[in-house]
């Protein structure tokens, strides 16, 4: 007699990837993801001059010096992703992008592998092929209802030597609470930011000199049973990450168990300002889009990241999602005349984008039972969860 396969156990199918501690793992991934960046000899001065760089907003004088990037990443991706991490596990509407599949997340701005990092840890808890549903089924010849177990998504119902089809099935499996829809959203009530909101007249002076194309036959998704729980990530940067984001990727597939069946990562490198044909395509395929810590230094030129957000907000699929996250203090100060706005309320007035979640002021606070390298800063932001109307 055959034995009976053990039920499945979500605890015990996390440690065996994890181990007793996910965040330590996810630093543990960094920390070999950057070896050789902590070798350098002359890591601390070049950190350093990074630090200075910021606090003169001299954002291309840090990444165009690629000497820069293993040390940028070294030390900024690991607060980031585990913060990203948890941002992701705490909000329904973002795990079910994750658990859906097939589903394509576009980051912008996202080389140094924060994003990567962190969402590929997420999705360890949303891995459905881990799953095994309970489904009550009703036989084709039997009247009688049967429990039966079904194993990523695929449903068998035995009879002798034949396997049949059924015909009706409940799902017992219990769903995730939907996020709340925030209400007060102001649409009508522009709080005196007719000078910053992008209008209609404004969205369309984005679209009349290069109209929006339709998606090409290569931009539409396969809906095929092979790639039907994988995940593309396109990691979207105006300078060339590939020799961190490379070896980070190759450390992500062994420590975190995801095959090329569920994850793929692309790359996508250019100005975002300037809004490429590639870019558009990908943008009007994405169920989610993220700007994660890249809005306040975009919005240096006011004017460009204003028509750019038109243009993505105008590619975006209905039902898309946009994640923003970004500095809840004075880094995110937009001044606009004799006025100083927070950039999200930008986004906030848009008409074709509905707040699904808002935070303006959260602290994410790193454990302080992890090791890494280098010190870990807390993080305090804002969030912003958007959806496409």
């Amino acid at each position: 007699m055959d034995k009976k396969p053990d039920a499945y156990d979500p605890k015990k199918a996390l440690r065996m990837v994890f181990g007793n501690n996910p965040d330590q793992h996810i630093l543990n991934v960094v920390r070999e993801s950057c070896r050789e960046a902590f070798s350098l000899p002359s890591f601390n001065t070049t950190l350093q001059t990074i630090k200075s760089h910021f606090y003169d907003r001299n954002y291309d004088a840090v990444f165009q010096n690629p000497e820069h990037l293993p040390v940028y990443s070294a030390r900024y991706a690991p607060s980031r992703a585990l913060c990203y991490y948890h941002l992701f596990l705490e909000h329904p509407v973002l795990m079910k992008i994750l658990e859906g599949g097939p589903s394509t997340i576009l980051c912008i701005g996202s080389g140094a592998g924060s994003e990567l990092v962190g969402i590929t840890a997420a999705m360890v808890h949303a891995n459905p092929a881990l799953k095994i549903k309970k489904k009550k089924v009703i036989s084709k010849t039997k009247d009688k209802v049967d429990l039966q177990e079904e194993e990523d998504g695929q449903q068998v119902v035995e009879h002798g030597s034949e396997a049949c089809t059924p015909t009706e099935s409940v799902n017992e499996e219990a769903q995730p609470p939907q996020e709340a829809t925030s209400s007060g959203k102001g649409h009508d009530n522009t709080l005196g930011m007719e000078k910053l909101s992008v209008t209609e007249d404004t969205a369309d002076a984005a679209t009349t000199t290069e109209e929006l194309p339709p998606p090409t036959k290569s931009a539409v998704k396969k809906k095929g049973r092979s790639n039907r729980h994988q995940v593309t990530i396109v990691m979207q940067d105006y300078v060339d990450w590939s020799p961190i984001l490379t070896p980070m990727e190759e450390v992500i597939r062994r420590q975190m168990a995801l095959g090329s069946e569920r994850l793929k990562c692309e790359t996508e490198v250019g100005n975002v300002l300037d809004l490429s044909q590639s870019l558009l395509e990908r943008i009007a395929r994405a169920d989610l889009i993220t700007f994660m810590f890249v809005l306040n230094e975009l919005f240096q030129d006011k004017k460009r990241t204003m028509l750019l957000v038109a243009k993505i907000v105008a590619a975006m699929p209905s039902g898309a999602h946009m994640l923003v996250v970004d500095s809840a203090g004075s880094f995110s100060n937009l001044q606009v005349g004799e006025r100083v706005y927070m950039v999200y309320m930008l986004l906030d007035h848009l008409r074709d984008l509905e707040i699904v979640y808002q935070d303006d002021s959260t602290w994410y606070r790193c454990p302080p039972t992890v090791t890494y390298p280098l010190k870990l800063e807390n993080m305090r932001h804002f969030i912003r969860i958007y959806k496409k109307l």
